[in-house]
């Protein structure tokens, strides 16, 4: 297996640096979990659309010092075409950052995006692992993590270039 690979811009890798340096990871909780063995006869779970990333929201405890990101996940295991297992589940990540850092909103979501997935993705790991064994269901042993940062764009890529000089009427 390569890795889950999660691409971010440089822009937002940019802006989560500043808190990336500054935090401490207080906590992690599992705050929802719904795991289905999906070929159990009148299973009453319903297949959930698999996303291409977790998602992640981040946002300050008014307050406090601290910040939370939730990340929501969505995996569905197969046999062949068979769907045999589906997990869902939510994380909450309490981070602590110093009393003069004013994170930005912006800041927060960057951070979020990259390096909050990052902290969580060893318990969604474990979780789907665990559920699976739980389930009687061969191991689902997710990928490795990897964050990639694109490379802004050149200055010959940029769409917008200056004005070119105007011949002047006067001279014409």
């Amino acid at each position: 297996m390569t890795g889950v690979v999660i691409n971010v811009t440089a822009e937002q890798f940019d802006a989560a640096k500043r808190i990336m340096a500054l935090v401490t990871l207080e906590a992690i909780k599992l705050i929802h979990v719904r795991a289905a063995h999906m070929n159990t006869a009148d299973c009453p779970v319903k297949v959930m659309e698999e996303k291409a990333r977790p998602s992640a929201s981040a946002a300050m405890i008014t307050g406090t010092n601290q910040f939370r990101v939730v990340v929501g996940h969505v995996i569905t295991g197969r046999h062949g075409a068979e769907i045999e297992i589906q997990v869902d589940a939510n994380f909450e990540l309490i981070y602590s950052v110093p009393a003069d850092a004013n994170p930005t909103p912006e800041e927060l979501q960057a951070f979020a995006d990259t390096n909050a997935l990052l902290n969580c993705w060893p318990y969604w790991r474990e979780l789907v692992h665990d559920m699976a064994a739980r389930m009687e269901l061969p191991p689902l042993l997710l990928p490795l993590f990897r964050l990639t940062v694109s490379p802004p764009p050149s200055q010959e890529d940029q769409s917008v270039r200056p004005e070119q000089p105007q011949p002047s009427k006067a001279n014409a």
